[in-house]
């Protein structure tokens, strides 16, 4: 018996419901559970953002692509409560903890999707993992985080329990996966400083009769806060990894960016500065007992 649209319409507006429900508590929608599940259960046409070498790659690997999924979460960040430099005197080095953790907590969830994509795909792992950030307009003070992948399940061998996020390439995980190092999953972390000039910055510029505005000379405390913010996420990158039993990582990707950013009132009390963004995502990876290192190859060029 065909449904009334009274009654498709209330179905979708609890399908909606239970949606958001969802992705509030950090999973996703019905939908994209919907679709994955029945993709991995009736097989058939897949979708992925492999190339057309890799695709053929991993068929030869043994690899089968499963589907391309994705991990996204868009994130207000809130109030920065620690106060920030306001006179010459003040501190020149702080972190500023809001923006780090919103950017730690944006990125958690996107992995979290990610991760319960590829399950729902039947995966054993992601391979190929990118990542977009940015901001928009329409929600000012927000950040958004995108990752995408595509889910693969390999043909022979053990099933994996979880799936494992990485971003390595096809090859690159063959290659790992035959020397005998196993792959455990991303780990990322991001750091966010405010560097304010020192208190006799306007000495080395000139303003009080210092080396000259055209001069050369080091800005210390921005130079202090690009190492500040590096130190504090490679320990991070150094704890996630040992939590997961790694003996290193791999592909490391690291960002950074620089922004002007004035604090305190107008004349006198206003004092500048720059915010220092760092981030580093990379795989985590362990040796195993099968591990065996490979003598290198010898290659003679003989068309010269």
């Amino acid at each position: 018996m065909a449904r009334s649209r009274q009654e498709i319409s209330a179905e979708r507006e609890r399908e909606q419901e239970q949606s958001l429900a969802r992705v509030e508590q950090g999973g996703i929608p019905v939908s994209a559970e919907r679709r994955l599940r029945e993709s991995s259960e009736q097989g058939g046409a897949f979708s992925s953002d492999l190339s057309i070498a890799g695709w053929a790659l991993a068929h030869r690997l043994g690899l089968r692509p499963l589907s391309q999924v994705m991990g996204s979460s868009i994130y207000q960040i809130g109030y920065q409560m620690q106060a920030w430099p306001m006179t010459m005197g003040g501190n020149v080095l702080s972190e500023l903890s809001t923006l780090s953790e919103a950017w730690n907590e944006v990125r958690r969830l996107a992995l979290n999707r990610l991760e319960l994509e590829a399950r729902h795909a039947g995966a054993d792992a992601v391979i190929g993992v990118q990542v977009r950030t940015g901001a928009h307009d329409w929600a000012q003070g927000s950040i958004e985080y995108v990752l995408t992948g595509t889910a693969v399940r390999r043909r022979e061998g053990q099933r994996a329990q979880e799936p494992v996020l990485t971003e390595l390439s096809v090859a690159d995980y063959s290659n790992l996966l035959s020397a005998g190092i196993r792959p455990l999953g991303i780990v990322a972390w991001t750091s966010v400083f405010y560097a304010a000039y020192g208190a006799f910055w306007p000495a080395q510029a000139g303003g009080f009769g210092g080396v000259g505005a055209m001069g050369n000379f080091e800005l210390p405390e921005f130079t202090a806060a690009v190492y500040s913010a590096r130190e504090q996420v490679m320990g991070r990158l150094g704890v996630q990894a040992q939590r997961l039993g790694a003996s290193g990582i791999v592909g490391v990707r690291i960002g950074h960016t620089v922004r002007r950013q004035d604090t305190g009132g107008a004349g006198a009390q206003q004092r500048g500065g720059v915010v220092v963004t760092f981030d580093a995502i990379g795989t985590a990876v362990a040796d195993t007992p099968t591990a065996q290192p490979q003598p290198p190859k010898i290659t003679i060029d003989l068309s010269t």
